[in-house]
């Protein structure tokens, strides 16, 4: 029986790089021919001689570390996608909330406006009938310039006290303060319109691509499923200890990029470099509730109950234990714990602080797709990506952002 373990990248140099931009071309683009996957009378000629079958099963694993190689890129671009999306949701709802404030004040305003209306309404024919008779007119119709005038007339003439002059200032300017904050609001709305559209492109995208992610995910899994038989008649073994043996090579590949990167020299606003431990009972908590849904599908844009995506997670685990982290969103979630003075440097972690990830570790505002939670001993507790579930993994060293955000302490 053949049990060769061989090191990762020994496998990863088989995989045509025609094949790997088959299995990430974007929707569209045109891709590389369909890999050729091995047949049942592939593996029985390859038995035919020892050399052959060594070759056979370079062939065989280095297929299916491509599989997962796609299906983990294709994640990403999943969850980037989502990612996008949440931000335009959150610049959706605080237009909302804008436009909402300002139509209360516009309407509020406008009260006032027309109570002051009321009161300069009867002065005006109070006036009327005490001799104001040829301004009443303009007061009513003029523009604010006359107004002023107009009331500029009543003053020398002595046919208003100071009181009165106030009232009808006071109209005026009720009017125009309604006009204003109406005409703001009406700005607002459109600029809200517009996010609108942004927030619904943005869904669809996202959505696209995690439905993407897990009807590719789904297909490979029959390729795979034969691959691993074909792999146990090859070795003497059975599928499920290849498959275990190529989740291995798997770990042993994320291991190997389980390094956590230098902090920068000059660590920005926000990060502590002394900072309390967390709060036992906060921190227990949470974790508690993130582990009670091991096992629960990705979802896009899921925060429970049954499903998740990586930020719904670490939102609804936090709130649990009754602390705001931030936005169902990555960023937001970072930027949140940034303004609150809660980051630490990633190598000072402990269990219940939160992980992040972008494209090379940047720090870049806007620039993060997922978020983790550490629970202790280098691992930590994530919802991955579409075609996966909630699970306990060591912690991933690529792209890991170099600050640890903790929520309490």
């Amino acid at each position: 029986m053949s049990t060769r373990r061989r090191p990762w990248g020994a496998a990863a140099a088989l995989v045509p790089a025609a094949l790997v931009f088959a299995l990430i071309a974007p929707v569209g683009a045109t891709a590389a021919p369909r890999p050729d996957y091995p047949t049942w009378q592939d593996v029985q000629n390859a038995k035919r001689s020892q050399a052959a079958t060594e070759a056979e099963i370079d062939r065989i694993e280095g297929l299916l570390i491509s599989l997962e190689n796609q299906a983990r890129e294709l994640g990403r671009i999943a969850q980037e996608q989502a990612e996008r999306y949440a931000q335009a949701r959150d610049a959706l709802d605080a237009a909302t909330q804008k436009v909402e404030r300002l139509k209360a004040r516009a309407d509020e305003a406008q009260e006032r406006a027309d109570r002051s209306r009321v009161r300069a309404a009867r002065l005006i024919a109070q006036l009327a009938r005490t001799g104001g008779g040829d301004l009443t007119l303009g007061l009513l119709m003029g523009s604010a310039a006359q107004t002023d005038q107009l009331l500029s007339r009543l003053g020398t003439m002595n046919r208003v006290s100071e009181s009165s002059a106030d009232i009808l200032a006071k109209a005026q300017f009720d009017q125009n303060l309604a006009e204003s904050l109406g005409d703001e609001a009406e700005v607002a709305e459109q600029a809200r319109q517009k996010l609108a559209q942004q927030a619904q492109d943005a869904y669809a995208a996202a959505e696209a691509a995690s439905q993407k992610a897990q009807d590719d995910v789904a297909a490979q899994q029959e390729h795979a499923d034969r691959m691993y038989a074909q792999l146990a008649s090859l070795k003497n073994t059975t599928a499920e200890l290849e498959r275990e043996y190529q989740e291995g090579l798997t770990a042993q590949q994320e291991e190997e990029q389980n390094t956590s990167p230098p902090p920068p020299t000059n660590p920005p606003s926000g990060v502590d470099p002394t900072p309390d431990p967390p709060v036992a009972s906060a921190v227990q908590q949470a974790i508690a509730y993130a582990k009670a849904q091991l096992g629960e599908p990705y979802a896009f844009g899921g925060a429970g109950p049954g499903s998740w995506d990586c930020s719904g997670l670490t939102k609804m685990s936090y709130a649990s234990a009754g602390v705001y982290i931030g936005t169902h969103s990555v960023n937001n979630q970072y930027q949140t714990m940034k303004s609150q003075g809660r980051l630490v440097p990633v190598g000072q972690r402990q269990p219940g602080d939160l992980l992040f990830y972008s494209p090379g570790g940047s720090t870049a505002n806007g620039s993060m797709y997922h978020v983790t939670m550490y629970i202790g001993n280098g691992q930590m507790i994530e919802a991955p990506r579409p075609g996966l579930t909630v699970r306990i993994v060591a912690v991933r060293g690529g792209d890991l952002v170099p600050y640890a955000a903790r929520p309490t302490g």
